[in-house]
């Protein structure tokens, strides 16, 4: 048990609620990615390119990642726990970041995925015993 402290309860209700949006967004995406492809005329071919196996695992576990260390951060249950999901959470998001800036795309919600996982760790810092 460890004492969350204001700045870690609020980060990680937003990352709950960031990885429910991501959960159901990603499984919507890839529910109209056919629909989508049939009705505009496009070549699936650049799309079933970019949706391996490899990016469908990312986009699911990741927002599981992000919720779980979001739980264990507002319930105060286990350090040890948020560590690691926060830890593997943000193992993705510079993944995501690498990725995003090889293929020569910088937006806005870039850096607002990475201010997230950096004010998580200076919550969890804040609230060590």
């Amino acid at each position: 048990m460890f004492k969350p402290k204001g700045l870690l309860k609020v980060i990680s209700v937003i990352m709950i609620i960031f990885g429910v949006l991501g959960i159901v967004f990603t499984v919507f995406a890839y529910m109209m990615l056919p629909q989508i492809g049939e009705s505009a005329g496009l070549d699936m071919n650049a799309y079933a390119d970019a949706f391996t196996p490899l990016v469908m695992a990312i986009s699911i576990i990741s927002p599981v990642c992000c919720i779980m260390a979001g739980v264990f951060g507002v319930s105060g249950k286990s350090m040890r726990w948020a560590m690691i999901f926060g830890g593997i959470y943000t193992l993705f998001v510079i993944y995501n970041v690498i990725t995003t800036v090889m293929a020569g795309g910088v937006l806005y919600t870039l850096i607002l995925s990475v201010l997230i996982p950096i004010l998580y760790w200076w919550g969890i810092y804040q609230s060590k015993e």
